[in-house]
């Protein structure tokens, strides 16, 4: 028995291994698509503000790939279309992980308001 339970820790306690960094161009391009897809879906939020909620999202990985082409088009990045919509969808994350643990932590908490109680007769 002590042998078995010793075996399952041996199996989970294992030390995870960083990912590795950017090794080649356009690994390093695909970072720039995530890191842009967020500002220009931001925009259209802000010049569009009637825009579906859920249209957003759903364009991330579309904006990935019209960014992915033109810098195809500008460089010799050779992205292929699945990066470009993985980087752009990557942009959901990032978004969401700002509206969730920055925007949503600072603002207040709602104020409650007591209820009056009822006069004694």
């Amino acid at each position: 028995m002590c042998l078995a339970v010793t075996a399952v820790f041996a199996q989970t306690n294992s030390v995870p291994t960083p990912a590795p960094l950017p090794q080649t161009v356009s690994q390093y391009w695909d970072l720039i698509i995530a890191a842009v897809t967020p500002l220009i879906v931001t925009g259209v939020w802000k010049l569009v503000p009637k825009i579906p909620k859920w249209v957003l999202p759903v364009s991330t990985p579309v904006i990935g790939i019209l960014l992915g082409l033109a810098i195809d088009k500008l460089t010799t990045a050779n992205l292929g279309w699945v990066d470009m919509a993985k980087a752009g969808a990557l942009a959901v994350f990032i978004r969401e992980v700002v509206n969730q643990a920055i925007t949503k932590q600072l603002q207040p908490p709602p104020t409650v308001i007591p209820t009056p109680t009822p006069p004694t007769p």
